[in-house]
């Protein structure tokens, strides 16, 4: 029995075959990177839009915030940290840690006028007191709250939703 012989490729079924390759390669190059810059652009957008400076909110202790014996406190959980105000409006968002380059996030929350304000997550308790009518801004960066007394959400933004 004679052995089997493959039959060569010719220069023109290589440079095809490269083409080809060169092609796809391309597509997908385009097709995720596109994403991944419109995934990264919005993320810039919300750290931007989310980017809150003032003082800081006047901390208080657990035993001051129970003091207050509030019976209608709302919470809510999100993304694993658990907000808690006593009056107004939030709105949340997830950011990213970087500006928006980092595939990590932590979630941020601004409220209209809080009056007190609560934040725990799995690294501990926060209590904030910035007051009624006093727009804040709450972040969660590493499980550690941080909160400041600015806000860009307003009810305006809610109703214009």
């Amino acid at each position: 029995m004679s052995p089997v012989r493959r039959r060569r490729l010719s220069g023109g079924q290589k440079l095809a075959i490269a083409g080809f390759a060169l092609v796809f390669l391309g597509f997908a190059a385009w097709l995720y990177g596109g994403s991944y810059l419109r995934q990264r652009d919005f993320a810039l957008g919300r750290a931007r839009e989310a980017a809150v400076e003032g003082p800081p909110c006047p901390e208080i202790t657990r035993a001051q915030f129970e003091a207050q014996r509030l019976r209608k406190f709302k919470t809510t959980l999100y993304e694993g940290v658990v907000f808690g105000r006593q009056f107004g409006h939030m709105d949340c968002s997830i950011l990213r840690y970087g500006g928006g380059w980092s595939p990590q996030s932590y979630p941020v929350c601004q409220f209209t006028g809080p009056g007190l304000l609560s934040v725990k997550t799995a690294r501990g308790e926060w209590f904030y007191a910035p007051g009624v009518g006093k727009p804040a801004s709450v972040g969660a960066p590493h499980g550690e709250a941080r909160c400041v007394m600015a806000s860009n959400f307003t009810v305006q933004k809610l109703i214009a939703r």
